[in-house]
């Protein structure tokens, strides 16, 4: 009872009314830290109770990394410990990528996916730990790897004729766990949004392995890296790669802004290759904010008519007065007007921690906070997501994989230890500057540390 008493002490020392967010936030990365002799050294598989690997090499392999997840876990294990969000970030990187360059969908049991990724963040997250501990060395270290990984994008996801980013599942060379390789489900499984509605339906190509489909939110994604590896490039003194990339990023950002913007229906959509939009839209539709991609008055409009409307993503100011009971917490992975929504399951309604964090980083881009719908959508994601993850904390102690959006949930949707549902309480951490503070150098227990 001490040792808690003196670690809620420290929380509630460097993190004020927050303490007991980062107190679970840290009981769910260290919960599901391991270390393995077949790894380079300790790292956070999403949960304990995921046991992926169908017929592992050795009772050492039973775990498993997935490439977004295992990217945002060192973003988590950075709030406290710089030496665990360093030690997680290369194995997410450097361990699980495969010879083509990429950063696998899974990687488990001596196996990867080797026809298909996830979506990018790698550069995000290095980009944010660096600027808290500002370690050039972590920046020098694996700007080489992330820059091939992107590289990878524009060789095997550019779909023409627009030149846009698409799903796409390749054919492997070998058979063991290749998982849906070469299908609609393993291009599926590359958004991470495994059976969202926007992807119902038979549009995947086997001679291009890819879908037939320009996708708005993993464009938006690989423009966002683009621009934060070349902000990277000049902080180690590589202008020739900044400019590649600055280049690169400019070039799809005038593409996404021309091609994937609805006017009927006021926000960005993915688009077929025959030219009609495909109107199911989830939190990927407001990802282009994270790239710079829209105007003032597309912003406004998109946060207006889509995230703060009660009979779509149910984001609200007068919040928790007014919404309805089925979309309480608001960001279901499918907008609640989608004939999806009343029948949830998955990815087709229920609330992701990692859709929370990536609406947030939308949100909280420099060219758009100026505007008033918008801090006030940041404001309430916020508020709400905290809210919804707190309910679930403080029943049964659970960091959940997803979630309900029903106001009357009794637990969490999914598994009841993964380490990303903790996402969607970090999101007030960065909007009241706790993420980026330097850490006392006292710490819980009367150890010691200097970060």
């Amino acid at each position: 009872q001490k040792e808690k008493g003196d670690e809620f002490q420290y929380h509630q020392r460097e993190y004020g009314h927050l303490a007991e967010i980062t107190m679970a936030i840290q009981a769910g990365v260290m919960f599901n830290l391991i270390y393995t002799p077949a790894e380079l050294s300790v790292f956070t598989p999403v949960s304990r109770g995921w046991s992926f690997t169908m017929n592992p090499l050795h009772s050492d392999l039973t775990y498993v990394l997935f490439g977004w997840d295992n990217l945002f876990a060192s973003y988590q294990l950075a709030i406290f410990s710089k030496d665990l969000a360093y030690s997680g970030l290369i194995q997410a990187i450097r361990s699980t990528k495969t010879s083509n360059g990429f950063i696998p969908n899974f990687s488990a049991g001596g196996a990867k996916s080797q026809d298909r990724t996830e979506p990018p963040l790698g550069a995000r997250v290095l980009q944010e730990i660096y600027k808290k501990y500002k370690d050039i060395w972590i920046v020098e270290l694996l700007w080489d790897d992330l820059a091939d990984y992107i590289d990878w994008f524009f060789r095997e996801r550019i779909l023409p004729p627009e030149g846009l980013i698409a799903l796409g599942s390749n054919s492997v060379a070998y058979t063991r766990n290749t998982h849906a390789a070469k299908s609609m489900q393993g291009a599926r499984f590359e958004s991470g949004l495994d059976n969202s509605p926007m992807y119902d339906g038979q549009f995947y190509d086997s001679n291009s392995s890819l879908m037939q489909m320009y996708d708005v939110g993993m464009a938006s994604m690989v423009i966002s890296e683009c621009d934060i590896l070349a902000n990277l490039a000049s902080i180690i003194g590589r202008e020739d790669a900044s400019n590649r990339m600055r280049i690169r990023a400019d070039l799809m950002r005038s593409k996404v802004a021309e091609v994937l913007w609805d006017e009927e229906d006021e926000i960005y959509t993915n688009k077929f290759q025959n030219g009609s939009f495909y109107r199911r839209r989830s939190p990927t539709s407001f990802y282009p904010l994270m790239a710079n991609v829209a105007t003032d008055s597309q912003v406004t409009s998109m946060v207006e008519h889509w995230l703060l409307n009660k009979t779509r993503f149910c984001i609200s100011q007068t919040w928790p007065r007014n919404n309805s009971d089925a979309c309480y917490w608001g960001l279901p992975s499918i907008s609640a007007d989608d004939p999806a929504f009343p029948n949830l399951g998955y990815w087709r309604g229920y609330i992701w921690g990692p859709m929370a964090m990536l609406t947030y980083w939308s949100l909280n881009s420099n060219q758009y906070t100026h505007l008033s719908a918008v801090q006030v959508a940041r404001k309430s994601l916020c508020r709400q997501m905290t809210a919804m993850f707190l309910e679930m904390w403080r029943k049964h102690g659970h960091v959940c994989e997803n979630y309900s959006p029903h106001r009357n949930a009794e637990d969490c949707t999914g598994d009841r230890y993964y380490t990303w549902g903790a996402l969607a309480a970090m999101t007030s951490i960065l909007e009241e500057g706790y993420f980026s503070q330097s850490l006392s150098t006292v710490q819980p227990f009367g150890k010691e540390e200097t970060t």
